[in-house]
């Protein structure tokens, strides 16, 4: 893969075909990173300079320098390690400045705090020029949020993984585009798209790992929220009883109704529900799948399936899922091309 490297001007400066390996990850969640490992020469370091970034012409993932690494040896010679994250990490240099009350849909809520902490802050200096919102889902369901304090990306994050959606950072002509979207289901549960299935029948998946995995499984959420002692305000999620109830402690107390627009019993009730629900759905029991796959013959990444898709996957023992691809790393070395998928963990 041909990597570009960009200034903080947004000027190409150079590119980089030889080096000894990459490793390129996106996820769908959460920002993605990549480490790229070549001989060190003194033109390389003045181009792969910290906040350069990183991109290639065939794929919308972009990258930011944020690490070097120089490695000497006697014997292998000297080299040159690079390391950062996506675009979507810029979202991390923010907080969230304000408490911020929510009676609303997830894409009202994620559009309303870039607005207020990156696109058009009451300061000016948290201001990042040039960054617009779009969504490509539609609005779903209400939900009583507060938010206060906490890191923008990590909030955006949690929503997302909350309700399945995913976002990314498009860099175009020097502005920055942030989306939320969803990706394409192709499992056996729909009739509009092709379907995509990764199986050993099939040979196209290699290797697998299977795992489940109830450790930290919990069904029953009791919320603290604000307030001491006995007066303060609770409430209760899940239900189980005998050896099937598992409970865990939420404290929420961090949720006031003490805001601009003072909550009624009722609002405030539904945000400690909404947060107790986000906790409980932390530890479910879990499957997970992760696999190498055949990535020319039947599939092909990017033209069949891609980051966020739902697909179906089968190992030779005859456990199945549907289950979205939240990861994908590619990598590339001496001993050639490949791509990994990790696809989601899901509730027994």
């Amino acid at each position: 893969m041909e990597l570009y490297i960009m200034n903080q001007s947004f000027e190409t400066i150079a590119v980089i075909d030889a080096y000894s390996s990459v490793i390129w990850t996106k996820r769908y969640f959460t920002c993605g990173d990549f480490e790229l490992y070549l001989p060190v020469t003194l033109e390389l370091l003045n181009t792969l300079a910290v906040g350069n970034f990183v991109y290639r012409l065939d794929d919308d993932t972009v990258m930011i320098i944020e690490k070097i690494q120089i490695s000497t040896d006697v014997e292998k010679g000297n080299y040159l390690i690079v390391t950062g994250r996506s675009l979507e990490s810029i979202l991390a240099k923010r907080i969230v400045w304000t408490v911020s009350s929510f009676n609303a849909d997830i894409v009202y809520i994620i559009r309303y705090l870039l607005n207020s902490n990156v696109i058009n802050p009451s300061i000016a200096e948290r201001k990042i020029d040039n960054f617009s919102f779009t969504s490509l889902v539609a609005s779903t369901e209400t939900i009583q949020k507060q938010v206060t304090g906490d890191n923008l990306m990590d909030t955006i994050v949690n929503l997302c993984t909350t309700y399945e959606l995913g976002w990314r950072i498009k860099l175009e002509n020097g502005n920055f585009k942030f989306e939320l979207y969803q990706g394409v289901d192709r499992s056996y549960n729909q009739t509009i798209n092709s379907h995509v299935v990764f199986s050993p029948i099939f040979d196209n998946l290699i290797n697998s790992n299977y795992e489940l995995d109830s450790t930290n499984y919990a069904n029953v959420a009791l919320i603290a929220g604000e307030g001491e002692g006995t007066a303060r305000k609770r409430q209760t999620v899940g239900n189980a009883s005998g050896l099937n109830r598992c409970e865990i402690y939420v404290e929420a107390n961090d949720l006031s109704t003490n805001t601009e627009q003072p909550l009624t019993d009722a609002e405030y009730n539904s945000m400690l529900v909404e947060r107790g629900t986000e906790k409980l759905a932390e530890t479910i029991v879990t499957k997970k799948f992760e696999g190498d796959v055949e990535t020319h013959n039947t599939y092909v990444y990017r033209r069949d399936w891609n980051i966020g898709d739902i697909v179906q996957i089968e190992n030779e023992f005859g456990i199945t899922a549907t289950s979205r691809i939240l990861e994908i790393i590619e990598s590339e070395d001496e001993s050639g091309y490949s791509v990994i998928p990790t696809f989601e963990e899901w509730e027994v």
